[in-house]
């Protein structure tokens, strides 16, 4: 055995592709595919519906918006706009003299003048895309759902935060004043080339985003939202599971089992396999299988004791199959990230016998062995014989090929 340094940028470049896969153009229907990729990433079914309006108000351009609002709030361009007035003998601006002669002609005085003062307002196209993108931001926050919750987490801290400041900016009088307007690519454009863009640019760059985010959901922002949202905030432990995941298929395909792609099934991830001879295998991600689940021991004994929340021990993966003798076969599998290989070995290894005692009457009847403990690093060989297996990814495939005949 030895110990190898975890490599979190190349867990993430090897199994990003796969987690790709799910929201690919190819992946039909695309919303269960989005759901897909979200169960491997441990993502609330909600939250990954939202993934586009959720890295909207996570990303640095919005923060940026509204970091620099107060300052461009004082400095908003105006527009000049003539209202016409009328009154006797007060000119508060140019004559209008052909509307002037109709209304003494009207009113039989000569005194009446009308008037078209000139009045500074704030109906711009820069401020009209400027209180879409803050309405969007208040609005947004509501539909991701976090803005009522308490708890820590630093996205939801900071999608309140953001949605407290754009509240406050829009009860100001000069934007509350702003009719809405949708922008358009016309009126966007002026934005971009005006005399005023410069002042404007982070309002541009927000609203860059908010487009294909939230108002188009383009397919290849969604994969930079999966990217930033998920993989690269995931904790190290899945990360590490997911290429064990990974190269636990990669490994069935390759001794003769064909695998379906992972689906979503009453919010649990699976995946089924078959080979020529018409065996078929079943695969859980980070889910207990129901008929382990029927046969758990820990979860009776939970019960009897009257717990109200009784959550089900649940492996990392779990696969049935039908040996060629034609016996049921259980095979549970494990993943420890540690920095030395015998401590995350070990640690895989009580699991596996905790499961053995909580699922003992389902597990008795199948064949040996039934736990696979996945440890970090390198050189652990796999002993087979055993009723608990332990190795390194890099003798993954060597214990797959053993254990699932």
């Amino acid at each position: 055995m030895r110990e190898i340094p975890w490599d979190r940028r190349a867990g993430i470049i090897e199994v990003r592709d796969r987690i790709w896969s799910y929201v690919s153009p190819a992946s039909q229907p695309e919303i269960p595919g989005l759901l897909t990729a979200a169960a491997l990433l441990k993502w609330p079914a909600d939250e990954a519906l939202r993934l586009g309006e959720l890295q909207f108000l996570l990303c640095k351009e919005v923060g940026d918006f509204l970091s620099g609002l107060q300052t461009l709030v004082r400095q908003l361009p105006t527009a000049s706009a003539r209202a016409e007035q009328r009154a006797p003998e007060r000119l508060d601006g140019p004559v209008m003299w052909n509307q002037t002669h109709s209304l003494r002609g009207i009113t039989g005085n000569p005194h009446d003048f009308v008037t078209a003062p000139a009045e500074r307002v704030y109906q711009t196209p820069e401020n009209e895309l400027l209180v879409h993108v803050l309405d969007a931001v208040v609005r947004t926050a509501h539909n991701i759902g976090w803005t009522g919750k308490g708890g820590e987490k630093i996205a939801a801290r900071m999608v309140r935060e953001r949605r407290s400041v754009a509240i406050m900016h829009q009860s100001n009088q000069v934007l509350s004043g702003i009719t809405r307007v949708e922008p358009n690519r016309r009126s966007v454009a002026q934005v971009r080339s005006g005399r005023h863009r410069d002042r404007y640019r982070t309002v541009l760059r927000a609203y860059d985003r908010l487009v294909p985010l939230v108002e188009q959901v383009d397919k290849v922002a969604i994969r930079e939202a999966i990217e930033e949202a998920g993989l690269v905030t995931s904790v190290e432990s899945t990360l590490f599971e997911l290429m064990v995941t990974f190269r636990v298929i990669d490994s069935l395909q390759k001794i003769g089992w064909r695998m379906e792609p992972f689906y979503v099934f009453k919010g649990k991830v699976q995946s089924v396999g078959a080979r020529d001879d018409g065996r078929q295998i079943s695969l859980w991600y980070q889910s207990t299988p129901p008929a382990l689940a029927a046969a758990s021991a820990y979860k009776r004994v939970l019960k009897a004791h009257s717990f109200t929340k009784v959550h089900e021990l649940r492996p990392d993966l779990s696969l049935r199959w039908r040996d060629a003798s034609g016996q049921d076969r259980w095979l549970l599998i494990e993943c420890k990230l540690s920095e030395q290989v015998a401590t995350a070995a070990r640690r895989a290894l009580v699991d596996m016998l905790a499961y053995r005692r909580a699922f003992n009457s389902a597990l008795t009847a199948a064949g040996q062995p039934f736990g696979l403990g996945v440890a970090w690093g390198a050189g652990l060989i796999p002993a087979v014989q055993e009723e608990v297996v332990l190795c390194t990814p890099d003798r993954l495939g060597q214990a797959i090929e053993q254990i699932v005949l």
